[in-house]
């Protein structure tokens, strides 16, 4: 199912207008980090510029029908947060540290089927522009070898950032990602709400 995996509107009129552009898209569905709700929306709480100690704790509080988002940070609690549970999502990849994300991380990410998400805001916007794209194709490299799920958030504020299939597909381009990677990215996020049985037994 094709899913834009983050839009932050937080006012009823702009937050139903990003649906139908969402809809108008090609998106069958949004993880919403704002207190919105729809039909075709999946709730979503972001965490950021929290220690290990603080994460562990929201987690607790959070319900399995809630997608865990987690800024990044240093790979001691990026190693903490792919093993914290209820936590769905690595966000804020544009602001990874050096040495935050390795092969360790990486190899965790696929074993936990924790996802990484690429922010297109991030690449649209000068300011984080060259930065998002570096550290991207960096983990593209990584989840070439590795196999940890991508999903992909628009970071839309309102309809006039949603972005469509092909315009996303041209926008993941720039750090090097395929046709075919995009579009499994985007439906990414249902192997990671319910992954598939890891033993299977053969008759």
């Amino acid at each position: 199912m094709i899913t834009d995996a983050g839009i932050f509107v937080n006012e009823s009129e702009p937050f139903l207008q990003t649906l139908d552009a969402l809809k108008t898209a090609g998106f069958a569905r949004a993880v919403v980090f704002s207190d919105m709700k729809g039909d075709t929306t999946l709730n979503g709480i972001r965490v950021s510029g929290r220690t290990a100690k603080e994460l562990t704790a929201t987690s607790k509080r959070v319900n399995k029908s809630t997608i865990l988002m987690v800024d990044v940070g240093d790979n001691s609690f990026n190693r903490t947060a792919l093993t914290t549970k209820n936590v769905k999502l690595l966000a804020g990849l544009d602001a990874l540290p050096k040495a935050g994300f390795d092969h360790i991380t990486a190899k965790m990410a696929h074993d936990k089927n924790i996802g990484l998400v690429i922010e297109l805001d991030k690449i649209i916007h000068g300011r984080t522009r060259r930065q998002a794209l570096s550290h991207y194709a960096d983990i593209l490299k990584l989840q070439r070898k590795y196999h940890f799920p991508l999903v992909i958030a628009s970071g839309a504020k309102s309809p006039l950032e949603v972005r469509n299939i092909q315009e996303t597909i041209a926008l993941c381009s720039l750090f090097g990602m395929e046709r075919s990677e995009v579009y499994q990215a985007l439906n990414a996020l249902e192997g990671i709400l319910t992954p598939k049985n890891a033993v299977e037994v053969v008759k």
